[in-house]
């Protein structure tokens, strides 16, 4: 896999991302314990991301304000 420091965007960066990380462990150039911790990130990722997009339809239904993504307030008042 690529050492350069690329941000991951969108969902489909974050696909070929894992995508490219299987492709590796096959060749050999990345070893399963990487690979699963890189599995464990990209699945917090994705539920991050669902639980956001739950919370906006619900939001949305509700008739509240729904946040752009990313911008979801965590806790308190903000």
């Amino acid at each position: 896999m690529k050492k350069e420091n690329q941000e991951i965007k969108t969902t489909g960066q974050l696909r070929e991302l894992l995508a490219n990380a299987a492709k590796s462990v096959l060749d050999g150039s990345l070893d399963i314990e990487k690979a699963m911790t890189l599995h464990k990130l990209a699945k917090n990722i994705s539920e991050s991301l669902y639980s956001e997009t739950k919370i906006a339809m619900f939001s949305n239904e509700i008739g509240k304000t729904i946040p752009a993504m990313g911008d979801l307030p965590l806790g308190g008042k903000t």
